[in-house]
Formats: structure tokens, C-alpha cells, sequence
């Protein structure tokens, strides 16, 4: 890439960084294709890298640390238990996960609540615990049972969920194909797309015997406009409901008040309460790994001991994590914080007019860019790498897409500081020639 001026600048990487890299990309497989910034701590909204520069965190995880890094009162309740107690959940458990069960069910309204320990194991719980609930009360031949997903919608890469992904996400390369989980229609062979509410009514119709569950993050962020979402859920919910399929809400990424409200499915109504819900992540403030998934007695009841195993899950630092979280979350009111960001986000970009932004939604306090990739030099990776030069870190996405968001728990000063920094980025970004480590990746974007 060199760039649209004959004179474009070059970035090239911290040498702390380079040598970091060099060693990750040497040992390390996996992750989730960041660019090379490499962090030595963070407090509050910012991070601190191997450099000694201090980045505005508009990533927090992918939303796990809405709460910003090591929260005062978080750290305070995992630093109590860890002086009492390591772990004690196998032949008893914590003391405090029948009082943290019982908040959980009471504060989302269901009957019971399983526990396990990443986002992934809750998803999978939850389409196993479906797809028992299809087979013992809807009366679904176990070999013809459907969980359905939709597409653009991201649920784990364990491989009890990885069918739920798009095709060509890896299935070939791991064999990890399923007839019971599925974003295809078996009948047609076309993905299951999210926003089309029709693709799910002909499924429906066509086959609605054997389908047992919907699983979908009610948000994804994808849309122009959260509406579209919103009125797409609402649609798919109501077939669910005119079917007897259960809807299950992924609030793995965009629960925890990141939206404007504590789980991004209340935007449904309550009309249109899902019948499972999973979430994590967040839920902890992302200081401790811990996932759970709730639901109704007839489907959680499918769930017999050893059915649901994870040793780190229910721990007394689960518990204690998530309890101080849940403090923070309702103390503070941070559903009404994520909707004052969203009207400052909204308000900032208003103005902005770059030939190779094609627009930038909002949910709450997560938001995005959408760029233009048939403008040279403009890409989501050369965004990020430039945009972590001047103190901000974002998160690469497909399509052109740079993923942004804000901890609930930043000031009105750094927030804007950020947009300025997104502003400047973008303006500076066709100024760039090589940026070094915007190379993609083999099987990456």
C-alpha cells in the first residue's frame, strides 16, 4: 500500500512492540485477529502498552470490561476471597452461588439458572438444554432435532456451537459439522440471514415439526440503525411463538447495560421476553470468567447431574466477582450512562463527512465504522494500528468494519477525546502509506 499522496507517511511499529510481535506470531497460534499492540496494565478507561503509551480502551474486550480495568470494588470483593478460600466446588459449593442463583433468576425473570465459565460453554448449554426440551416435551425424533442460528451471529468456536457459523468459518478444515445445529435451511441450502424475518417463516413452515430452538444475539450491531435489529427480533420471537420453537437471546456481548438496558433483548418488550437467555462476559465486569444461562423449569429441567459440568464455574470468586459487578451495574445506573454515550456518539458523528465512511451506527454505548474499502488505503486494520499511534485502541472487523465502544464507567472528557481521536484517524488514514503490521493475515481481515 503506498498510499494516495506521493509523499504519504510511514508508520512503522514501536520497537517493544516489533520484537512482541515477532515472538506471538513465532509461538502463538489463534486469537482473534488484533493488530500488534501488547499491553503492560490498565486502570479505568485506559491501557497502558509495552511502550509506556497510555490508549483511550475503546475495545473493553469486546464489551467484557464495561466497567474498565480493575474496578475498585470488583478487585476489592476478588481480593477478599482469595485470601479465604481457592476452590471448593466439586462435592459441595460456594456458599454465596444459591444467593447469586437466586439474584440472577429474580433480576431476569426466570426459574432456574446453570453456570458455566466462558461464553461459549453457555451457548452450547443452552442449545443442548433446547434441544433436550425438543426431544422430551415437543416429542422431536432425537436424530431429527433443530437448533437454527442465523448468519453474521457469533456464539463460540467450541465445537459444539462452531455449526452455528457461517459456512467456510472452519468447518471443513475441523470437520465440525452437525445435522441438529445449523444457520442453513436443510431444504434450500441458503443461510439463514440475520434481519430477514421471512428466511425463518419459510423454515418454519417448511419444517417446524423438528426445529426446537432459535439462538441469536438480539443486537449484533450490523445495521444502520438498532430499529432494524429491534423489529427483526420481534418478528422472528413471534414466529418462534406461533411455531412453539424456543428463542433463545446470545447476551454474551451486548448484555450488561451496554445497550441502554441490562440485556439488549429487553428492547423486545416484554411481550417478547425470550425463553432462554445467555450471558457472560460482562457479568463479571470481565474480571472473572463466568457465564450463565436461565431459562423455564420445562427446559432447564432437561439438565440432570453430570449433564453440566465446569469445575471454575459457581466458585466463590464467581460469585463474589459477579455479585460486586451486579452492584456496580445498578448502583451507578449504567443502562442510562450507555444511552448518554449514544447521544454523544450520535451527536459528534453528525458531522463527519469522509468520502470513505459509509456510517457509523450506534447501540448504547457500542458502536462502529463502516469503511469504504474501494478507497486506497482505507482499511480497518491500517485504521486500528494508526489509530493506537495517537492513543486509542478499536478492533478490526470484516467487511471494512472497525469495532468501537466505550466503558460505561469513562468520563465525558476522554470520551470525547477518544471521538477525536476517530475523527483524526480517519482524516489522516489516505496520508499513510506502509503501516507496518497491516499486512493481513492468512484467513483473516
Amino acid at each position: 500500500m503506498t498510499g494516495t499522496l506521493p509523499n504519504a507517511r510511514a508508520l512503522p511499529l514501536p520497537e517493544s512492540t516489533r520484537k512482541l510481535h515477532q515472538l506471538n506470531q513465532q509461538y502463538s497460534v489463534g486469537g482473534i485477529n488484533s493488530v500488534a499492540v501488547y499491553f503492560a496494565s490498565g486502570k479505568g478507561a485506559t491501557l497502558i502498552d509495552s511502550e509506556g503509551r497510555e490508549l483511550l480502551d475503546f475495545v473493553n474486550g469486546f464489551s467484557s470490561t464495561n466497567l474498565g480495568q480493575c474496578h475498585p470494588r470488583i478487585v476489592a470483593a476478588q481480593v477478599n476471597t482469595a485470601n479465604k478460600i481457592t476452590l471448593a466446588n466439586i462435592g459441595g459449593m460456594s456458599q454465596e452461588w444459591p444467593v447469586l442463583a437466586e439474584k440472577l433468576c429474580r433480576k431476569f425473570g426466570y426459574d432456574k439458572v446453570a453456570a458455566a465459565v466462558t461464553g461459549s460453554e453457555a451457548a452450547d448449554t443452552a442449545c443442548k438444554l433446547a434441544r433436550g426440551w425438543g426431544i422430551n416435551v415437543k416429542k422431536i425424533d432425537p436424530q431429527d432435532v433443530l437448533v437454527l442460528g442465523t448468519s453474521e451471529n457469533y456464539h463460540g468456536t467450541i465445537t459444539g456451537v462452531w455449526p452455528l457459523m457461517e459456512p467456510g468459518a472452519g468447518q471443513e478444515v475441523y470437520g465440525t459439522f452437525s445435522k441438529n445445529l445449523t444457520n442453513i435451511n436443510p431444504k434450500t441450502g441458503k443461510v439463514l440471514r440475520y434481519l430477514h424475518a421471512e428466511d425463518y417463516a419459510e423454515i418454519f413452515e417448511q419444517m417446524g415439526e423438528r426445529i426446537a430452538a432459535v439462538i441469536m444475539e438480539p443486537l449484533h450491531g450490523l445495521a444502520k440503525s438498532k430499529d432494524d435489529e429491534v423489529n427483526f427480533c420481534i418478528k422472528v420471537r413471534q414466529l418462534c411463538k406461533k411455531h412453539n420453537i424456543l428463542y433463545i437471546a446470545d447476551e454474551i456481548r451486548m448484555g450488561s447495560c451496554k445497550t441502554g438496558k441490562f440485556l439488549s433483548s429487553d428492547w423486545l418488550g416484554p411481550e417478547n421476553k425470550p425463553d432462554m437467555v445467555t450471558i457472560g462476559k460482562s457479568i463479571s465486569g470481565g474480571a472473572y470468567p463466568a457465564s450463565f444461562i436461565l431459562g423455564p423449569d420445562e427446559v432447564m429441567g432437561q439438565m440432570k447431574p453430570y449433564h453440566g459440568i465446569h469445575t471454575f464455574a459457581m466458585t466463590s470468586m464467581a460469585c463474589a466477582t459477579v455479585l460486586a459487578a451486579l452492584e456496580v451495574y445498578e448502583e451507578e445506573k449504567l443502562h442510562e450512562r450507555a444511552l448518554a454515550i449514544q447521544e454523544k456518539w450520535v451527536k459528534e458523528t453528525s458531522t463527519w463527512d469522509f468520502p470513505y465512511l459509509k456510517y457509523c451506527p450506534s447501540y448504547g454505548a457500542d458502536f462502529s465504522l463502516v469503511l469504504d474499502l474501494a478507497h486506497e488505503g482505507i482499511t480497518s486494520r491500517r485504521f486500528c494500528l494508526l489509530s493506537a499511534s495517537k492513543g486509542l485502541l478499536s478492533a478490526t472487523g470484516p467487511n471494512g468494519r472497525v469495532r468501537l465502544g466505550a466503558s460505561l464507567i469513562i468520563n465525558d472528557e476522554d470520551l470525547l477525546r477518544g471521538f477525536q481521536i476517530i475523527k483524526e484517524t480517519l482524516a489522516d488514514l489516505p496520508n499513510y502509506g506502509q503501516i507496518e503490521g497491516s499486512e493481513v493475515p492468512l484467513g483473516a481481515f
